[in-house]
């Protein structure tokens, strides 16, 4: 298993959203223990991992649904964006 630890908001995405836009299976791989927010791909024995505080000081879900939504499936949109215009 590979564990990728990042440290920014733009970091995280640069990892994770390629393997989003695969469509690989998503899972939870947070390190509560150690304040980690993570995901973890199956398929792709990948984990990625960022601190709750490095996140909250890098950007916001606000900036990570503007960052992700690209690499979003059509039609599996998780992050609304907050100022979407229809």
């Amino acid at each position: 298993m590979k564990r990728i630890r990042v440290h920014s908001v733009e970091q995280y995405v640069a990892e994770i959203g390629p393997l989003m836009k695969q469509g690989l299976p998503l899972y939870r791989a947070d390190d509560v223990g150690d304040g980690l927010l993570g995901v973890g791909f199956t398929g792709a024995d990948t984990e990625v991992l960022i601190s709750i505080e490095e996140f909250k000081q890098t950007g916001d879900l606000v900036k990570y649904g503007e960052l992700i939504e690209p690499f979003e499936p059509e039609g599996k949109k998780t992050q609304k964006v907050k100022g979407d215009k229809k």
